[in-house]
């Protein structure tokens, strides 16, 4: 990969000031960052339009290149600056701004040698393959380099597109311009070069491009019409590029600004309770990507600002051997494109901290819901620590109740036991005497029952005394657990 980029790099030193040029990073850069941005598949799509010396009806041509074959063979067969040339300019595309740009790398080596391009333009064309990265987007990459015989100028522009659909109906994008003036030198003819990277095959820039070159058409074929304005069209391309983006700005943030006003009023009327923290959330994250758009938006346009201070200087440079009245000297429309621009700075200003105080009240709403949520289940929780409360004594008063029944029933149980033992009756009735009559043996069942129902009561006690110890717990017999009493946080009322 490094070979095809290496005569282009062998060349510029000879066009360009080899002090500010780094060939080293300049090839690393080209071998390593170029394949997210030139097309790898063998699709070619890159227009040439041609404005001729003189002029004259059909002087204007445009050809679109679809084919590698077809451009290679474009580009090898004619000179660098073919005879009678005053302007030519060179429009690769791509299909989307995060796409490649459809022109292969050996392709583009092949052009940026032919026309000795200025160095400074490959940071434009790296930025291409990706969208508008957030951390360049107040960067322009404006270069203006004048000398005695060229002039270059090269730029990008960081913008927003409308598009018709209802998710995301504003997109990102960036058009990158290169300028070649070469001033006419001792019988020569001086010429302009554009090479224009553009974001999508149905850009309006490329359109208006078009349409520009057919007004010129009809100026030569007219020799009334003003033929100032077929001489200004190289300056006025770069008001062409400025003027076909940077108006979009103010319906963005009409956008953004709609949208905001959705989400304010909503945070502004709903009630805590009645917002669920899904929505709250969802909210937040909305009103933060509100947030970002709109410091995205205000840096973009500060760096546009930049850019447009920036050509008017350079257009001035381009045609101040030309033209001697200074209020044409310099870019037009700059007069209105500079305040334009500083006014949606201003908005931005203004956008961003409303947006932040929205996005703090539809915080506090959240923790507002949050915090009435957490009492709701607190008291819940009291309601059924009461409840469990209740049961549990009510288990403790039938255990004592089970207790007692078991403690009488080992009273009585060896009595039976005895009885059974024995079968014996140690109660008679005399019908005669009508009286109940002890058996002279009765002494024999207290003398078994008293120590059995001893013996039991002692070993109920010793396995009671044996499970306290076991479960490390203090030995109580016979004392009653005493009711926990709960004091609730809201009445002060003691429940038992």
């Amino acid at each position: 990969m490094a070979e095809i980029w290496r005569p282009y790099l062998h060349d510029v030193a000879n066009h360009h000031d080899p002090a500010l040029i780094n060939t080293a990073n300049l090839e690393r850069l080209l071998t390593t960052r170029t394949s997210r941005v030139l097309t790898s598949r063998n699709e070619i799509l890159v227009r040439v339009t041609d404005v001729h010396r003189g002029l004259s009806e059909g002087d204007v041509t445009s050809t679109l290149y679809h084919t590698p074959e077809t451009l290679e063979a474009a580009l090898d067969s004619e000179p660098a600056v073919p005879d009678g040339l005053d302007v030519r300019v060179i429009s690769i595309y791509s299909s989307d701004s995060i796409a490649p740009l459809k022109i292969s790398p050996p392709l583009l080596a092949i052009l940026l040698r032919q026309y000795a391009v200025h160095p400074a333009f490959i940071q434009v064309l790296l930025s291409f393959g990706r969208n508008v990265h957030v951390s360049e987007a107040g960067s322009s990459h404006i270069c203006v380099d004048t000398r005695e015989s060229d002039a270059y100028i090269s730029y990008q522009v960081n913008y927003v597109e409308e598009r018709p659909r209802k998710i995301m109906p504003w997109s990102w994008r960036h058009t990158g311009v290169y300028h070649h003036r070469r001033y006419p030198q001792a019988g020569q003819k001086g010429h302009d070069l554009f090479i224009i990277l553009q974001p999508n095959e149905a850009s309006i820039l490329d359109t208006r491009i078009q349409d520009r070159m057919a007004a010129l058409s009809r100026l030569s074929s007219d020799p009334g019409l003003d033929q100032e304005r077929a001489r200004d069209f190289p300056e006025a391309l770069h008001s062409l590029v400025l003027s076909s983006f940077l108006y979009n700005w103010r319906w963005y943030l009409r956008h953004l600004g709609d949208q905001f006003d959705k989400y304010n009023n909503r945070a502004l009327v709903t009630l805590p309770k009645e917002l669920s923290s899904q929505e709250s959330y969802d909210m937040i994250s909305a009103l933060r990507n509100l947030s970002d758009s709109a410091l995205r938006a205000q840096i973009c346009c500060r760096g546009n600002l930049e850019l447009v201070k920036g050509l008017n200087t350079g257009v001035s440079a381009l045609r101040g051997r030309e033209c001697v009245d200074p209020l044409q000297q310099g870019l037009r429309g700059y007069d209105h494109l500079e305040p334009t621009l500083r006014g949606n700075i201003d908005s931005c200003a203004e956008l961003v901290p409303r947006i932040r105080n929205a996005i703090d009240l539809a915080g506090y709403t959240l923790s507002l819901h949050t915090q009435l949520e957490t009492a709701r289940v607190n008291e819940e929780l009291r309601d059924l620590t009461s409840h469990l409360k209740n049961l549990q004594q009510d288990t403790v008063d039938d255990s004592a109740a089970v207790k007692i029944i078991t403690f009488v029933s080992a009273v009585y149980l060896p009595g039976s036991f005895v009885v059974s033992i024995y079968g014996m009756n140690f109660f008679n009735f005399d019908d005669e005497a009508r009286e109940i009559v002890i058996a002279k043996d009765f002494w024999v069942f207290l003398a078994t029952w008293l120590p059995l129902t001893l013996a039991t009561g002692v070993v109920y006690v010793l396995i009671m005394w044996f499970d306290s110890w076991w479960k490390r717990k203090p030995f109580r017999l016979f004392e009653r657990p005493e009711a926990t009493k709960v004091e609730t946080e809201t009445t002060g009322e003691v429940r038992t």
